[in-house]
This record gives structure tokens, C-alpha cells and sequence, in this order.
């Protein structure tokens, strides 16, 4: 645990510490510094609660690597969502069930925000200034893919659809940042546009075809018709 100081305390006696001690120099207790991957603040993985933000540590140890380091990633929870964070590298695991509370819920997205905490964000990370990589899932080492998050965000993230996503240090926050500014409602208007202007543009490839016939009726333009009206039928309702 640690005070508002920044003074880390045993876990197990309370003596204060270093943030880089690997054993207490009052109890000899084996010491496991990490960076809480909510609050980024020190604390022990023998800590149950972080002093800063109140995230609690996971009951059993995750399995999860970082794809980067390879190191083992510390999971803690807050709210009811689940952080994992590599200490090295200061990159941020969520599983798929976690990512969608913190996108949906504005208490979990302010918790994260650190809303009145001291503590700073770690340094961003700056995708333009190293080649494109794509890396493993840090649970099932399978090569991730990457989007641009809401596909207007301006966040690349690497995603395994089934296990999770990762962030490099700063992109989450970017994320959360963009969601609570009303990215979401900008992301789905575009889509809305770009589907609207498609639907157009198939409708006026079929009246087209159409046309060219001279208003001759096959079996097959028939079916291109009934194809326009199923076409938009669905984006009708989409």
C-alpha cells in the first residue's frame, strides 16, 4: 500500500519502502512492485487495495504476458472491470467483457480518468514514430489485428476479437477521453452517411440496368429489382 505522499508501505508490516525494493528491510517480506493499471500509481502485488484509486487485486494470478516484454501482466479490479498492466513497459490489457463496461459505463470511464486523483498519466506513446508491428494476444499468442478505434478516433489498438485488447501507455485514456467528448455519436453518424450514400449508389447502378433494358422484362432483371427492394429493405433498417 502507500500514502498520499507516495511513500510505499509493506504489505505485510507496514515498514515504508522503496517503489524499487524486492524485500522489506524490517520483515525480510519478499516485495513485488508494479504500476496499478488504473491510477498508475506504486503499489505491491501482495496489496489487496491500491491506496490511490481503491482497485483491488485479482484472487488468482493472471495467465496473461505482455505482448511487447513478455513479462507477466498484474490484474486488478474496479467497478466491474478488470485491468491487466505490465510494469516494464507500462501497456494496459483488457479483456473483451471488461473493454465493453469501460466503454458503456461513465462511472468505470471516470474511475479510469483518475477524476481527482494526483497522480499523473504515464508519457504517450507515439505509434508514427516506429514501424507497424503487429503483436501477440496476450492470451492466446495469436498475432492481434489492428483498428483505429470507432474508425475515427485517431487510436490504434490491437485486438483478439475473443480474448481482449491492448494499449499502449496513453491510448486508453485517449479512448475513454473520446468516448465522454461524444466520439461515439461522430463515429455512428459516419457510418450512417457512408451507408446512406451506398444505398444511393447501388440504387442508381440498378436503375441503370434497368433502363438499359427498354423496358424489356426478363427473368433476370426481375430478380435485380427484387434485389433493390431487399437492398433497401435492410439498410432501411439497420
Amino acid at each position: 500500500m502507500s500514502d498520499r505522499a507516495g511513500v510505499l508501505r509493506c504489505p505485510s508490516c507496514g515498514a515504508p519502502t522503496a517503489p524499487e525494493a524486492r524485500e522489506c528491510a524490517h520483515c525480510r517480506a519478499n516485495l513485488h512492485p508494479i504500476r496499478c493499471p488504473w491510477c498508475f500509481g506504486w503499489t505491491f502485488t501482495e496489496a489487496r487495495d491500491c491506496a490511490y484509486c481503491g482497485s483491488q487485486a485479482a484472487e488468482e494470478a493472471s495467465a496473461a504476458a505482455c505482448p511487447g516484454c513478455r513479462e507477466p501482466l498484474s490484474t486488478r479490479s474496479l467497478k466491474r472491470a478488470r485491468l491487466s498492466g505490465c510494469v516494464r513497459c507500462g501497456g494496459v490489457w483488457a479483456d473483451s467483457a471488461s473493454f465493453r463496461v469501460i466503454c458503456d459505463d461513465r462511472e468505470t470511464q471516470a474511475s479510469y480518468l483518475g477524476e481527482g486523483s494526483p497522480l499523473p498519466a504515464p508519457a504517450a506513446s507515439d505509434p508514427s514514430s516506429s514501424p507497424i508491428a503487429y503483436r501477440p494476444c496476450a492470451v492466446c499468442a495469436e498475432l492481434m489485428n489492428r483498428f483505429n478505434f470507432a474508425g475515427c478516433s485517431g487510436v490504434i489498438i490491437d485486438v483478439c476479437k475473443p480474448h481482449g485488447v491492448w494499449f499502449d501507455p496513453d491510448e486508453l485514456r485517449r479512448i475513454v477521453a473520446f468516448i465522454r467528448g461524444g466520439g461515439m455519436d461522430v463515429a455512428r453518424a459516419k457510418e450512417q452517411s457512408r451507408l446512406e450514400h451506398e444505398r444511393r449508389r447501388l440504387e442508381r447502378a440498378m436503375d441503370d440496368r434497368l433502363r438499359a433494358s427498354d423496358g424489356f422484362q426478363s427473368p433476370g432483371l426481375d430478380s435485380v429489382a427484387s434485389a433493390r427492394d431487399l437492398l433497401r429493405f435492410l439498410l432501411d433498417n439497420k
